[in-house]
């Protein structure tokens, strides 16, 4: 039987505290939590003190005195879930048997971050969840475990994040389990199958209609709630699309992309630059949610040739007045 084991935990969300709540009914003694200086919710926090224990919030993890407050605390394990710093190698030799990242992608093919959302925008039928040691570069560490969950074809960002916040505690207690009975049976990744994703960021929500329609429904899925929602103009309207779908079955042929070319009664459907696209829920920045029901030849998006036109025809009667004076000057 494993022996206790001492853990820190560093972590941020719904999946460290799912992960506190699970540690808490086990033998393991965890000693103290670890919040990011600007975390993603309060959640952590307030399980953390529930339970009574010590809340660390360091401005920087690996400054000489938050090092030596961890030693103080003697951990055997330290574990990072969803901690947003990166530990570097006087923080890694804190613990004795190591430190732990647990992460939402199937290494070593996704590493970095959103890898959540990079899977359903990439097509992917299923999840990684892995854990794995801690070294001194980003998501390289040897690997502990792996699992897979799926991603059904109608699957959303939000789907999917229900279910990995779901698994993951079991994947965090296995984990210990293995490495506390010395029974952990490590693997190098293979790093030249590895890529790395960034974050996503502003501007990264907006929608082109000439892109297919599958790479149209995986980003609508791969970004709807909770994340931003996919954006698209109507006029000079921004609107959100949370919801969409496409069936690969549907004929491909040639027309205008970003144009309404049906209705029914989930929606309408927009031509892609293959297919066309059902977008079933939709929302104006400052308006409700709604199915929409716009009229065929309805335009999304941007012309980008025509608002280039009115641009060049805008800065050109600018342009008059200016010449118009020089004139009349060399006049004089």
């Amino acid at each position: 039987m494993t022996k206790p084991i001492r853990l820190l935990l560093f972590g941020d969300g719904a999946w460290a505290a799912n992960s506190l709540m699970r540690l808490q009914q086990t033998q393991h003694r965890v000693i103290g939590v670890v919040v990011r200086e600007q975390p993603s919710d309060t959640v952590l926090w307030e399980i953390a003190r529930t339970f009574g224990l010590p809340i660390l919030q360091p401005q920087n993890a690996n400054a000489p005195d938050f090092l030596e407050m961890i030693r103080s605390l003697a951990p055997d394990l330290n574990l990072s879930i969803s901690y947003n710093q990166i530990l570097r190698r006087p923080l890694l030799d804190t613990a004795r048997l190591g430190c732990v990242n647990f992460h939402a992608g199937k290494l070593p093919f996704y590493r970095g971050r959103n890898v959540i959302n990079w899977a359903i925008i990439n097509g992917e039928r299923e999840i990684g969840l892995t854990a794995h040691f801690i070294d001194e570069g980003i998501d390289t560490g040897d690997i502990i475990m792996q699992r897979t969950l799926p991603i059904e074809w109608t699957d959303t960002y939000g789907d999917v994040l229900s279910r990995v916040v779901e698994h993951l505690p079991d994947l965090v207690l296995e984990t210990i389990e293995l490495i506390g009975s010395n029974e952990a049976r490590p693997w190098q990744q293979e790093h030249l199958s590895a890529t790395y994703f960034s974050g996503r960021g502003a501007g990264d929500e907006w929608v082109d209609w000439s892109d297919t329609s599958s790479n149209l429904h995986n980003k609508v899925r791969a970004i709807s709630r909770p994340g931003p929602g996919a954006r698209t103009l109507l006029g000079g309207n921004v609107i959100i699309i949370w919801r969409a779908f496409y069936d690969p079955s549907w004929p491909k042929y040639i027309a205008t992309p970003g144009q309404v070319v049906g209705r029914r009664d989930e929606g309408v459907l927009v031509k892609t630059g293959d297919s066309t696209l059902l977008i079933q829920e939709v929302q104006s920045v400052d308006g409700a949610c709604e199915i929409p029901s716009w009229p065929i030849g309805t335009r999304l998006g941007i012309n980008l040739i025509s608002s280039l036109q009115s641009i060049m025809a805008r800065l050109e009667k600018l342009e008059q007045p200016a010449c118009w004076r020089k004139d009349s000057h060399a006049e004089n």
